[in-house]
């Protein structure tokens, strides 16, 4: 094996959270929601998807070490004044985690707790929300042990995939139970660090010749 080539090799052997910092980036895309809350795209309800147009993107930067989530949510076709107050705590937007992908899930972390006006922003056609939240069960209210899946494991949950973000309205189309007009679910963006650590590989691998 040639030189380069082990160096790539044992770059590619680092850890790469000992390659980054201890914040997580996760994004999503929210959109219509079954009318029992779960994921068209998993789950087929009886009552099928609520007619809206509205749509939402969601950005968070989760920090695993102090436990803080913070986020930006943009929403289009849905304003302040559509927004419904629900579930444990009367808030209108939660992420939830179910066991499984796609389907409804208890509120885990509670993301319209503590926010206050400033923390909108009306637009044309929606709104935004930025803000900075504990994911920790004892911050989040009346969210009990049965909902929450616990703060040892909150961080693997929020990071597996099937966490997703949900927005409860008074959309009059709406039938029922749980009131979610849009939902989408949380992935992680990759890290710069590990796609840094391949370009640098790759650079090993095929260096460039020299100039004349």
């Amino acid at each position: 094996m040639t030189k380069h080539l082990w160096i790539l090799v044992l770059l590619l052997m680092i850890p790469v959270g000992s390659l980054q910092a201890d914040t997580i980036q996760l994004e999503g895309s929210l959109s219509a929601a079954n009318q029992d809350g779960s994921d068209p795209d998993f789950f087929t309800d009886s009552d099928g998807i609520v007619p809206t147009d509205a749509v939402g993107t969601f950005f968070t930067t989760l920090d695993d070490d102090a436990f803080t989530l913070d986020f930006v949510l943009i929403v289009e076709g849905i304003f302040r004044d559509d927004l419904m107050n629900f579930g444990p705590n009367a808030t209108p937007i939660h992420l939830h985690v179910p066991g499984q992908l796609g389907a409804f899930g208890p509120v885990a972390v509670d993301l319209t707790l503590g926010a206050v006006d400033s923390d909108y922003t009306d637009t044309a056609s929606g709104f935004e929300l930025s803000l900075s939240v504990s994911v920790l069960l004892e911050d989040q209210g009346n969210v009990n042990g049965d909902m929450h899946p616990g703060n040892d494991v909150i961080i693997d949950e929020l990071t597996s995939g099937r966490a997703f973000a949900l927005v409860h309205t008074t959309n009059p189309d709406i039938n029922g139970f749980p009131f979610g007009e849009i939902r989408g679910n949380l992935n992680a963006v990759p890290e710069p660090s590990s796609l840094a650590v391949l370009g640098f590989g790759s650079l090993l691998l095929f260096p460039r010749g020299r100039r004349s």
